[in-house]
Order: structure tokens, then C-alpha cells, then sequence
């Protein structure tokens, strides 16, 4: 069967690889048709490492969140940082609380003038040292008239003086920080709250101008309520945060419920219960005092020093009263009563008062 040239049909043998006519090549095999390439799966260990993948992320992210939340929802540590948080923002937040540190009530300072007798030499001083600072002008002398004629000291309020004022006391400074803080480690559970005793040593900041400039500025600080501006304060960790809780909280809310009792019990009954839990601060009558005859008496937790001598005795408190008991003195006691600043008391004896005492500060 004869074989003809596609191109100029020219006849060729069938074994023809051109044409000897046109030169086309001839007799070529067609190229196979590919066959449709099957879809592209991926390998079986890809896809199991894959969702391996996406399952390890997503594991991941449950435990950092469920660390979190965990995180969240633990209650405050006991620590140096959360005491001195919640004291600071409990002073921060409390204007009586900063003012019975840091202001002076101790002469009607909102006066024109203070008169002083001549013989009162412990107000007098006092008075000199606002001179200085430039309070008050110098004092005038007078002649007090009268059958008894006596002479006065008449101190004047200068303007500094009446700029320091706020309302009728005199401010040392504006604001007071934690710079040491104690009791932390000494968490007890009072019923089913858990409390603290913290003890804090306290620095003043936005000082008076007066006050940062007087040279009388550490005699000024010794006469602060807190003179060595040391407080003790109870806590309590509430909404899982340790806060400060004054007398008020502790006779309606927490502590007065932890321990079982109704809220009408006054906070202060409370706050002695409170400071009895714990090994330091033990009575409001702990510390040095002098007495008005000269003599210093000691008091701890657990005894009284006087002259060197070192007795045991009991301490019973009621509310700013505390009532000693010495051992080895039958049913003797008597009763020292503080002052709310806490700087003198008194001490009496089957309601007799015996003399005065004036806090010593180190």
C-alpha cells in the first residue's frame, strides 16, 4: 500500500523516514497523550504532623491562659511588697489617718496669739523653736495684771505660720510612704480570716517648707504623734488582697464576723484582740516612760523594768486602759491610762490617779 506526503504528497516507501520530494519528515509516531495526572494528596505523616502541630499551639495556649487565670484568682502573697502597697494606699486614701501623723494639735496654733506663762517652760521652748522656724514672731513679754501680778510670753502667728496650718493643726508635711515594713511572716488565722499585726517605719514626702528648712528639724519630728513615725497596723487579706482595717471595718465586716461576734461590738475591743495574736506590740503601754518625778519606767509585753529591775507581770487591755498586774503582788494592779496620740497616761490605783507619765523616744 503506497505512502503519500501529508505536505506535497509526493509518494514514499513505507519504510520512508522523509520525503524525497519536500524533505518532511514521514512515517513519525504520534506522541502518546498524556494521561490526566492524578490529584495531589498529601503524604499521611505531613497531615499527622500537621494536626500534631495545631494541637500542641492550641495546648500551649490553654496552660499559659488557665497559668493566668490561676494567677489572678490566687490570693496576695504575704510579702514586704504587698504590706507596703496596702499601708501606703490606706494612708493615701485616709486624711485622719495621715494628720494624726503628721500635724501638731497640741496648742490652739489657729490663734492670732498664744499667751505663755513665765514659769511654763516646756511650752516656751516649744515655742521657740516655731520662732526659728519662722511661724511665729518673737516673743513679747507682759505683765499679766490682777491681784497677783504674773508675767506672759506673748507669741504672735506670722504668715508663714498661718500658711502651715491646716485648720487647727500644724502640718509637717503632706504625705507619708512605707520605707520598712514588718510582720509579714507572722500570718495568723483569726477564725476563718487571715490577719497580720504589721509594723511599718514610715518616710514623709511632699515636706512643709518651713519644716524641710527649720534647724530645729528633728526636735520638731520627736513631738509628732509618732515621733520615730513607727506604726502598727492589723491587716487582713479580703477580695483575696491584704488591705489595712481600721476599727470601724473590724466592728462590722471580717474580722468581727470571723470571730463569731455580733456587730455590735466596738472596734477597739476588736483591734486588742487582734494585737493579742500576735508576739509583738503586745499593750498600747509598751515602751520607755518618764514619770513626772523623774524616774523612767520600762514596759514590755510580759514585764515592767524599773530601775534596772526586770518583774513579771500581766497585762490586761481595755481599749486605751491597760491594767498591770505584777507577780508576787496578791491582787495589787494598776491602771495605766493612755492618751489616743499615745506620747502620755496616767497611772492610777484603785481609781486614784498616782502620777503622769511622758513616752521616752529613742
Amino acid at each position: 500500500m503506497a505512502h503519500f506526503c501529508t505536505q506535497c504528497g509526493t509518494a514514499h516507501t513505507p519504510d520512508a523516514r522523509f520525503c524525497d520530494e519536500c524533505g518532511k519528515a514521514v512515517n513519525v509516531a504520534p506522541a502518546p497523550v498524556p494521561a490526566s495526572a492524578p490529584a495531589a494528596t498529601p503524604a499521611p505523616s505531613r497531615v499527622k504532623r500537621r494536626h500534631v502541630i495545631i494541637a500542641g499551639s492550641a495546648l500551649a495556649v490553654l496552660i499559659v491562659a488557665g497559668g493566668a487565670l490561676a494567677w489572678l484568682l490566687a490570693p496576695e502573697a504575704a510579702s514586704a511588697s504587698s504590706f507596703s502597697r496596702a499601708i501606703d494606699a490606706h494612708l493615701a486614701a485616709d486624711e485622719a489617718a495621715r494628720d494624726k501623723l503628721l500635724c501638731l494639735s497640741n496648742l490652739p496654733y489657729q490663734k492670732e496669739e498664744i499667751r505663755v506663762a513665765s514659769y511654763d517652760s516646756s511650752t516656751r521652748q516649744w515655742l521657740d523653736i516655731l520662732v526659728r522656724s519662722g511661724l511665729y514672731a518673737a516673743p513679747v513679754e507682759q505683765g499679766s495684771g490682777g491681784w497677783v501680778a504674773q508675767s506672759q510670753f506673748v507669741y504672735a502667728l506670722a504668715a508663714p505660720g498661718k500658711a502651715a496650718l491646716r485648720g487647727d493643726k500644724l502640718c509637717v508635711a503632706t504625705g507619708v510612704k512605707v520605707a520598712k515594713v514588718s510582720g509579714y511572716d507572722q500570718v495568723r488565722d483569726l477564725g476563718a480570716q487571715q490577719v497580720a499585726m504589721a509594723k511599718a517605719t514610715l518616710t514623709l514626702t511632699d515636706e512643709a517648707a518651713w519644716f524641710a528648712k527649720s534647724p530645729d528639724r528633728a526636735l520638731i519630728l520627736q513631738r509628732l504623734p509618732d515621733g520615730d513615725l513607727e506604726v502598727r497596723l492589723p491587716l487582713a487579706l479580703v477580695d483575696k488582697r491584704w488591705q489595712v482595717i481600721d476599727q470601724e471595718q473590724m466592728s462590722l465586716g471580717g474580722v468581727a464576723a470571723a470571730m463569731g461576734r455580733s456587730p455590735a461590738v466596738q472596734g477597739a475591743g476588736l483591734l486588742d484582740k487582734l494585737k493579742s495574736v500576735f508576739s509583738f506590740g503586745g499593750h498600747p503601754a509598751v515602751g520607755k516612760w518618764q514619770a513626772a518625778m523623774g524616774n523612767v519606767l520600762e514596759f514590755t509585753r510580759d514585764s515592767v523594768i524599773n530601775n534596772g529591775t526586770s518583774t513579771k507581770a500581766t497585762f490586761t487591755t481595755n481599749g486605751n486602759t491597760v491594767t498591770i498586774a505584777p507577780e508576787g503582788a496578791g491582787e495589787a494592779a494598776m491602771d495605766i491610762i493612755v492618751s489616743d496620740d499615745g506620747s502620755t497616761a496616767q497611772i492610777s490605783m484603785g481609781g486614784m490617779r498616782v502620777t503622769t507619765l511622758r513616752r521616752v523616744r529613742d
